[in-house]
């Protein structure tokens, strides 16, 4: 714009436009930590495809949407700031909802139901910010405060992300090495050998795709199946782990 770079800085001053472009940056967050968690259970855990899975995240679209264009009025009575923080409310009763219905079957009416509750939690918080950030300067300041609304949105993206890519891979490779450690069905060779994989890296996969890893290393039966166990129980703790985050 040409404009020196002091003037646009001089903006998050003001303390209305910090606390929107804030918000921002934390939904974002947690809108993309979950779109990142979500499909990894639906699709590894669950083994749906990828129509499956959309059709089940579609619940935080379409309430997400309609609570969204329901939001003016909602402000109009209440003020921004209360329906913000019954977007937040939402949103966390939500993330409990998710730590609930995380199981190695999924109950999938309860599934859709929690979705579709965070969608309108992300709609209450998503109709107020975007006034409250451009109400919060004058018409000169508008595209600074456009600039700083997108680049809080990206970073929230990127947040959601990588954070909680880093928390759900790291939970798991800390939880299958533990669980290996304790398992007294386990051999000392074998707990050896997966010791050794795991400094390798660790990766998000199906159950089948270890059966079939286990099968291949040679180890017995009755040890793989505990291999195996612990797999499963550190996936889910690992997604949980997210979602708490």
């Amino acid at each position: 714009t040409g404009r020196d770079p002091l003037v646009r800085l001089d903006r998050l001053r003001i303390p209305t436009l910090r606390s929107g472009l804030v918000m921002f940056l934390a939904q974002n967050t947690i809108l993309l930590g979950i779109f990142f968690i979500m499909p990894l259970y639906l699709q590894i855990v669950q083994g749906y495809d990828a129509f499956e899975t959309g059709l089940r995240m579609l619940p935080v679209s379409v309430t997400m949407f309609v609570t969204a264009l329901a939001g003016p009025k909602l402000a109009g009575r209440a003020g921004p700031r209360r329906v913000v923080r019954a977007g937040l409310a939402v949103i966390v009763l939500s993330c409990a909802g998710l730590l609930s219905v995380l199981d190695p079957e999924i109950d999938t009416p309860a599934f859709l139901w929690v979705m579709a509750a965070l969608g309108v939690g992300m709609g209450l918080i998503v109709s107020q910010l975007g006034n409250v950030v451009q109400s919060s300067v004058d018409e000169e300041g508008r595209s600074e405060a456009g600039g700083l609304q997108n680049t809080a949105l990206q970073l929230g993206a990127a947040l959601g992300t990588a954070l909680i890519g880093a928390i759900v891979i790291g939970g798991l490779a800390n939880s299958v090495i533990s669980k290996v450690e304790a398992n007294p069905a386990l051999s000392e060779s074998t707990q050896a050998q997966v010791g050794t994989s795991l400094e390798a890296g660790i990766s998000f996969v199906s159950i089948d795709q270890v059966q079939a890893g286990v099968d291949a290393a040679g180890i017995p039966p009755a040890e793989g199946d505990a291999l195996v166990q612990a797999y499963s129980e550190a996936q889910l703790e690992a997604l949980k782990a997210g979602v708490l985050l």
